[in-house]
């Protein structure tokens, strides 16, 4: 029965692991710019929730979905138009983008840890107890990890293929010269999607943080993951980034129950420069 525990721990990571990695590759695949910070967001995340919930304010999770989302959302709005838009005007801005994020990731480790301390911080699970079928045991906290996870990327398809922002970001992705000439704000699409893409990130902070705790430089750990992700699954394809998310869940959780954990990060890159020396682009990426 330990095999049935760890697909089920692998599908449960797998789900997290797919929420930021398709807001990885939605950032990519629209303004092709890597986010170095996007690992502190997923801290931001968890210590969102530790700071509401350490209120103890009625409601519990319901309470931190409702005040965090638009937080994380308000937040990756500000920091695209405050500091990453106005690189666009200068050559190469794509290299500043990056060497920017990469310092407002260190800037923000340094101030959780001012915040709230170097040591890690634990989040109450989402519901007590667990469900029996038979010989399998599954905690009712990751089954909510997992429908939470599945909920938000329905609903991030739901956005993507019905409403004006969704098919907009979609054409800004396809063609950006050609969707600005057609009226679509291009500049507004690209803060919205690296808004969006906050929140997919600082969502899975708030589910893995009550698994893995919270701490101040744990974000670089989630940034590799992600990486690893869209690059297997391939750049800016957000199919492959699923099919990516819960094939590395997968591995993780068997090479960690077979080897030990030492072995998980060494498992997931050779699997990653394996396929990429079959197939450059990626599970389903294209060629630009």
């Amino acid at each position: 029965m330990e095999v049935i525990d760890v697909i089920i721990s692998g599908m449960i990571n797998g789900s997290v692991y797919a929420l930021m990695a398709v807001g990885l590759t939605l950032v990519y695949g629209v303004s092709k710019v890597f986010n170095f910070a996007y690992g502190s967001f997923y801290s931001l995340g968890g210590y969102l929730a530790f700071s509401i919930l350490s209120f103890k304010i009625f409601g519990g999770y319901v309470t931190v979905l409702v005040l965090a989302v638009p937080a994380l959302l308000l937040f990756g709005y500000v920091v695209e138009r405050a500091i990453v838009a106005p690189l666009r005007r200068w050559s190469s801005w794509e290299v500043k983008v990056m060497m920017l994020t990469l310092g407002l990731a260190l800037l923000m480790d340094n101030l959780f840890q001012i915040t709230y301390g170097a040591r890690v911080k634990s989040l109450p699970v989402i519901v007590e107890g667990s469900l029996t079928v038979g010989p399998v045991i599954v905690s009712w906290q990751d089954i909510a990890i997992f429908v939470l996870s599945v909920s938000g990327m329905f609903a991030f398809r739901w956005v993507l293929n019905n409403t004006w922002v969704g098919l907009a970001v979609q054409a800004v992705a396809q063609n950006p010269n050609g969707a600005q000439i057609v009226g679509i704000p291009r500049d507004k699409i690209f803060a919205a999607t690296f808004a969006i893409s906050t929140v997919m990130v600082g969502l899975g902070g708030i589910l893995l943080s009550q698994k893995y705790f919270v701490s101040p430089n744990q974000g670089w750990d989630i940034l590799v993951k992600a990486w690893v992700i869209t690059a297997f699954g391939g750049m800016g394809s957000i199919r492959g980034s699923l099919y990516a998310a819960f094939i590395m869940g997968m591995l993780e959780a068997f090479v960690g129950w077979m080897f030990g954990l030492t072995w998980v990060q060494f498992a997931l890159f050779g699997v990653l420069l394996a396929t990429l020396a079959i197939r450059p682009q990626g599970l389903m990426g294209k060629w630009g």
